[in-house]
C-alpha cells in the first residue's frame, strides 16, 4: 500500500508525490479510453482478458475493476519512479525546457554578482557543459543544504506542479494517439466516428487548459528559483564559496576571469 503522505523535503518526495498525483489521472484516462474510445469489440476483448486473469492465481476472485486499478497504479509507479518519463524522456527529448532553463535562467542570475569578471566564453562553454552540479547544486542539494530549508521546500512545491502538468500532457497525447488510431482502424459507423470527434474536441480542450497551467507553473518555478539564488547571494560565506567555484570552473575551461583586487 503506497504511503499517502505528501511531503516536499527531498527530490525523492517530489517523485513520490507525482506518483500519487498521477494515479487518478491515469485511472480517469483509462476508463475514458475504455468507455469512449475503444469500439465494442475491443471492449469485450478487454473484459475477457480481465476475467481470465481474475480467475488465475494470484489474482483469483479479484474483480476486473480492481485489476484495472492495480494496473494503473503500476503504470503510474513506472512512469514517475522507475523511468521518470516526465523528466528523463519527455522533457529531455521533446520539450527540452529544463536544459534551456538551466543555461538561460539559472546560470545568468546565479553568477550575476561576478558577471563583469568573465565574458561571453562562459556562456558558450555552458551550452555544452553542465555547470550547475559545481555551481548551484552544492548549495541547494537535499543532503547538505546550505540555504534555508523553506526555500527548498517552496521550490519543490512549485516544481511538483510543473512536472504534474507534463504527466498530464503525456497522458493527453496518448489519448489523442488512441483516438487517431481508432479513427482509421475502428468501425466506420457514423455514431462511432461522431463519438471519436467529440472525444478529440474534449481532449484538445483539456490539452489547451493544461498548457495554460504549464505557463502558470513555470512562473512559480522561476520565482522559487530566484528565492533560492537570492538566499545564496545574501549569505556572505555562500557568496564567497560561489565565487571560488566560479573561478575554478573558469580556470578549468580556460575561460577569462578577472579576480577581485585583494584588500
Amino acid at each position: 500500500m503506497p504511503d499517502l503522505k505528501f511531503t516536499y523535503d527531498t527530490y525523492q518526495d517530489v517523485r513520490h508525490n507525482l506518483f500519487l498525483y498521477s494515479i487518478p489521472f491515469l485511472v480517469v484516462a483509462g476508463f475514458f479510453t475504455f468507455f469512449f474510445v475503444l469500439p465494442a469489440e475491443h471492449q469485450s476483448t478487454v473484459v475477457r482478458m480481465l476475467d481470465q486473469v481474475s480467475n488465475a492465481q494470484p489474482w483469483k476472485d479479484l474483480a476486473g475493476t480492481g485489476l484495472g486499478l492495480i494496473a494503473f497504479i503500476a503504470l503510474a509507479f513506472s512512469m514517475t519512479e522507475l523511468f521518470q518519463i516526465h523528466d528523463q524522456w519527455y522533457d529531455k527529448h521533446v520539450i527540452k525546457w529544463r536544459n534551456r532553463y538551466d543555461t538561460d535562467f539559472i546560470l545568468p542570475r546565479l553568477i550575476h554578482p561576478f558577471a563583469s569578471r568573465t565574458n561571453y566564453r562562459f556562456y558558450e562553454v555552458a551550452e555544452t557543459h553542465d555547470f550547475l552540479p559545481a555551481l548551484y547544486y552544492p548549495f541547494v542539494g537535499d543532503r547538505d543544504l546550505k540555504i534555508p530549508k523553506n526555500k527548498l521546500v517552496r521550490f519543490y512545491e512549485a516544481v511538483t506542479v510543473y512536472w504534474l502538468t507534463q504527466i498530464n500532457e503525456i497522458i493527453l497525447l496518448l489519448l489523442a494517439a488512441a483516438i487517431v488510431f481508432y479513427r482509421f482502424q475502428g468501425p466506420d459507423t457514423l455514431d462511432y466516428r461522431t463519438q471519436l470527434l467529440n472525444n478529440c474536441v474534449l481532449v484538445g480542450c483539456a490539452f489547451i487548459l493544461n498548457r495554460a497551467w504549464v505557463r502558470s507553473s513555470k512562473e512559480k518555478v522561476r520565482r522559487a528559483t530566484e528565492e533560492e539564488i537570492r538566499a545564496i547571494h545574501d549569505d556572505h560565506a555562500l557568496l564567497t564559496d560561489l565565487e571560488r567555484r566560479l573561478s575554478r570552473i573558469c580556470h578549468d575551461y580556460a575561460i577569462p576571469y578577472e579576480h577581485a583586487p585583494e584588500g
